[in-house]
């Protein structure tokens, strides 16, 4: 049996509030709406995967640079993920304009402590 999909509630602003697409965008018609996607969970997994891949990379080339040359330890990391509606997961920066208005997934990585 396939695996089910995992569902994405996601915003879509492809209509508008009388189901035209695209009139009277310059009106203030457009609605968002929250949909839910269907993700292949296999699809997802592997976004996962290669995300969180790169993200201990990151770690360990920033754990490396603070104490090499700066000689300080990097204690906690945290993260802000998005997965969007086609399954991908994204890196969300302070900043980013595409963050506004979206869910998101905060993940915070802490160091062990020694025992």
């Amino acid at each position: 049996m396939p695996d089910e999909p995992v569902w994405i509630v996601t915003y879509s602003e492809d209509e508008t509030a009388d189901g035209e697409k695209g009139w009277r965008d310059d009106f203030g018609k457009r609605v968002s709406a929250l949909k839910p996607q269907p993700v292949d969970p296999k699809k997802l997994e592997q976004e996962w995967s290669r995300t969180m891949r790169v993200v201990g990379q990151l770690i360990h080339h920033a754990e490396e640079e603070a104490g090499g040359s700066l000689g300080m330890q990097l204690d906690e990391v945290t993260l802000t993920v998005e997965i969007n509606g086609k399954g991908q997961v994204n890196l969300l920066g302070a900043c980013s304009s595409e963050a506004s208005g979206k869910g998101a997934i905060t993940l915070k990585f802490k160091r062990t402590e020694s025992k």
